[in-house]
């Protein structure tokens, strides 16, 4: 039998087989074969109560939001440092790091 070794918002830690692992730590969730083998295909990253496994975003509304914001913040970098360069203009010290990379 396949264990999902998961934490307390079901977020998958790592797989166990009873037939392999004489210790499997807790909390875990009984799986079966075939839900284990669809988390694996699919890559999943939870496992619910019924075993069943979903991708999930496990970040806070804040830690999504400051990806977004880094996101932006990155092309406008970028769109700067391009339009600059086209037009000869100096780079700022962190466009010129951009440029770098």
């Amino acid at each position: 039998m396949k264990k999902a070794h998961i934490d307390e918002n079901n977020k998958l830690l790592g797989w166990y087989d009873t037939e392999i692992h004489s210790t499997i730590p807790q909390p875990n969730i009984d799986v079966s074969d075939e839900q284990w083998q669809n988390s694996i295909n699919n890559n999943h990253n939870k496992v619910n109560a019924d075993g069943s496994t979903e991708n999930f975003d496990f970040r806070t509304e804040a830690e999504r939001l400051a990806e977004e914001q880094e996101a932006i913040n990155y092309d406008n970098l970028k769109a700067s440092a391009k339009a600059k360069l086209k037009s000869g203009q100096p780079l700022t010290e962190e466009e010129a790091n951009f440029v770098m990379l």
